[in-house]
């Protein structure tokens, strides 16, 4: 099950490529834009995996530059956020 998570988050970011100039195929004026939270980790942090202060897991994945953290699902509990943005462009939704 883990494994299908992993796929599927990674999958899905895979399928955004970015141009050679950094920015998002597609978008002309993309910024990557950087959030802090008490729930994220450290800017400077590089594992694959995060614990949140509030015991939800999560998994690193993003287009080239970001860095989102997704739920890992079978883990997850009441009160987790499906998704955690660190640091991602500016079009992001």
């Amino acid at each position: 099950m883990l494994k299908n998570v992993m796929a599927l988050a990674l999958g899905s970011a895979l399928m955004l490529p970015a141009s050679a100039e950094g920015t998002p195929a597609g978008s002309t004026k993309a910024t990557l834009v950087t959030h802090a939270s008490p729930m994220m980790p450290p800017a400077n942090y590089r594992g694959q995996w995060w614990t949140s202060p509030d015991n939800c897991q999560y998994s690193r994945a993003g287009r080239p530059g970001e860095t989102v953290w997704y739920l890992i699902v079978n883990t997850a509990h009441e009160g987790c956020a499906r998704r955690l943005i660190q640091r991602a462009y500016s079009d992001y939704q």
